[in-house]
């Protein structure tokens, strides 16, 4: 008995179609502004964070009031100066301050992680560093992209977060498996290992395993793209479309 080609070849299509897109959305995606001379400094030799009050995430009690220490761009102590409703115990306090900042009143809790997000494009934020200042200023300060935007884009944009030479988070880079490279869509257990290896050389952090709405992928090509990327350090997130769930 012959089968139908015709969703086979729909299929081929569409897997075409998504791959291609995002050289297409390069082209509409914004410069990032640099950063500014008056849009934060640092990092500091010794930066010293006077009096604050720590909510650590963990769901323990707020603790302060704190001085908390920062060499670089590692916190490397926090020092209890007292008691709420106390005078500090200044004899108690870290020294050495490159520079100081008071934060009697304030609270300091951990960055926030957006584990799932998207940037710029037309549909959504045609600037960029209008979703990265939006979520420094509401304290996302490490954003996974799933992704950020074109591949290869993002992996720029990340580079210069890394770098502070735009304002953003730091950033992780998702990608489809078959993105932004030249050798087809990765339709076997073999091209989804090759994919994992040429990610993981221009510093990818993770695949995005999609499923389309004809059918998700194959469960041994997912198979073969999260154990590549286990053995490579490569993380992976699932975005399985309805019609694939059942595999």
């Amino acid at each position: 008995m012959e089968l139908s080609r015709g969703p086979i070849r729909m299929f081929a299509f569409l897997a075409a179609l998504v791959l291609a897109l995002p050289a297409a959305l390069s082209a509409q995606m914004a410069t990032t502004t640099p950063r500014g001379a008056d849009e934060g400094d640092g990092p500091h030799e010794r930066l010293i964070l006077r009096g604050a009050t720590i909510i650590d995430g963990t769901g323990a009690p707020p603790i302060g009031p704190v001085d908390i220490v920062i060499e670089g761009d590692r916190i490397i102590r926090i020092q209890t100066v007292g008691y709420p409703g106390v005078p500090i115990t200044e004899n108690r306090r870290p020294s050495g301050a490159t520079k100081e900042m008071d934060m009697t009143g304030m609270y300091i809790l951990p960055g926030f992680v957006d584990m799932h997000a998207h940037t710029g494009g037309a549909g959504k934020a045609p600037q960029p560093e209008y979703a990265y200042k939006l979520w420094m200023g509401h304290g996302i300060t490490t954003s996974r992209g799933v992704g950020h935007g074109p591949m290869m884009w993002a992996l720029q944009e990340k580079a210069l977060a890394a770098r502070n030479e735009i304002v953003a988070p730091r950033m992780f880079t998702y990608a489809r498996p078959g993105e932004a490279w030249d050798r087809g869509p990765v339709d076997s257990p073999e091209k989804a290992r090759e994919w994992v290896q040429w990610a993981a050389q221009v510093d990818v952090d993770g695949a995005k395993i999609d499923g389309l709405k004809l059918g998700a992928m194959d469960p041994d090509i997912m198979a073969a793209v999260i154990d590549e990327g286990k053995k490579h350090g490569l993380g992976s997130v699932a975005h399985l479309g309805q019609m694939g769930v059942v595999r």
